[in-house]
């Protein structure tokens, strides 16, 4: 069948993970996406974890999960020469993904003269005004920003960072979200005009603890660590190590709490008056949690979740990395497909996190070799041979 995005153009020239993301989710529902990137590659080709199979800048797998069933093109769009060819290439684009805060050589009349419909779609961290505009942010600043962080981790020292790219793509994500409603709304006819939508990681994340800065700001009150598996006002709430694997556990009502103890054969526990509160519970962790914490350890993982789940506990399997392709949910929704590259081979990667059924998404695709499409989309555009390799030793472009 038709994709749903079919007939889309949009143009990534920002690079990022963000907009890399973003651009993923329009080219996975069949738009036609081209990465712009600079003549050394975009930013991601620098980014772990890599694949011995290929060499730099080819040799990311990361890029390559997010440039999937996309373009390359190697251009110079700061340059003027360049500049002007990627207004040749945005000619009628539906999209134009960029990263930039302020002082860009795109502006949204240029695009607007070339692409009368276009969004010009900005992911930064901090957005293009107020007072963190132009800083410099990272994951970990945005997760520690938005009171993410502050109560995880151990009672004494630092607390625990998330690791990898998460408040990127949540970013990238929003972004798709507002873009792709302006998409829809100049399909619909209810937007004639090019227009300019500025997304922040930073806020994008501000999502996971809305309810807890609003809190804070009413109450002044800043809640202490805890420590590990500590999550007030739920106790037992955390990751707990069994004999073969991990176990994901919440116990938040009486009757959880009581079945929680029953399945771990501690009849004493359940009956204190005490404990039938979560805050009860909570204030006495450190005596429960090492009684339970033996008997976890002592049962496989898979069979706890299975008689877990026979008595309405809200439990969860918790796999490792390697076991995460074989759970069965995962496998039964085909939450992971096949990621082709012409020099690292094929990689098995999550798919877009929801679904439709009468367009799917692609179940994996094919992510290009750097600047593999520029000579082509070029000469497109009217650049012929020569000018090619002129461009090419003036190092507007790379050739791939």
């Amino acid at each position: 069948m038709t994709a749903a995005l079919a007939g889309i153009r949009v143009l990534d020239v920002g690079g990022t993970i963000a907009t890399g993301y973003c651009g993923k989710l329009f080219a996975d529902h069949g738009a036609e996406v081209v990465d712009v990137e600079p003549p050394h590659g975009a930013a991601t080709r620098a980014l772990a974890p890599f694949n011995d199979r290929a060499s730099a800048p080819d040799n990311s797998a990361l890029h390559a999960y997010l440039s999937a069933n996309k373009r390359s093109v190697s251009l110079d769009v700061r340059s003027p020469e360049g500049r002007g060819l990627f207004l040749a290439l945005a000619r009628n684009a539906d999209v134009v993904l960029d990263a930039s805060v302020g002082g860009d050589p795109l502006s949204l009349a240029d695009l607007g003269a070339v692409a009368p419909r276009v969004v010009f779609s900005r992911v930064t961290w901090f957005g293009q005004n107020g007072p963190y505009a132009g800083f410099t942010g990272t994951d970990s600043v945005c997760h520690a920003l938005i009171g993410m962080v502050r109560s995880i981790g151990p009672e004494e020292g630092p607390p625990l960072l998330p690791s990898g790219y998460q408040a990127q793509i949540v970013g990238g994500l929003t972004a798709y979200i507002g873009t792709l409603g302006h998409v829809i709304a100049a399909e619909l006819g209810n937007r004639t005009a090019a227009c300019q939508l500025d997304t922040s990681i930073y806020e994008a994340n501000m999502c996971f603890t809305e309810v807890g800065a609003v809190g804070a700001f009413n109450t002044g009150v800043v809640a202490p660590r805890m420590g590990v598996n500590r999550f007030p006002p739920t106790f037992p709430l955390g990751i707990y190590p069994c004999r073969d694997g991990w176990i994901g556990v919440t116990a938040l009502t009486p009757s959880q709490w009581a079945s929680f103890c029953a399945l771990l054969d501690l009849p004493d526990l359940a009956a204190v008056p005490a404990y039938q509160t979560t805050l009860g519970r909570l204030a006495d962790a450190a005596v429960l949690e090492p009684i339970f914490k033996r008997k976890v350890a002592e049962q496989s993982a898979a069979d706890l979740f299975h008689r877990g789940q026979s008595m309405r506990i809200p439990l969860a399997l918790v796999p490792t990395m390697e076991q995460l392709f074989d759970v069965d949910q995962y496998v039964a929704r085909g939450a992971f497909g096949t990621i082709s590259h012409p020099l690292q081979g094929n990689m098995t990667a999550p798919l877009t996190p929801f679904k439709l059924y009468r367009t799917p998404a692609l179940p994996g695709g094919v992510a290009p070799k750097f600047g593999a499409d520029t000579r082509a989309s070029l000469a497109a555009v009217g650049v012929d041979e020569t000018a090619f390799e002129r461009l090419c030793r003036a190092n507007v472009v790379a050739e791939g």
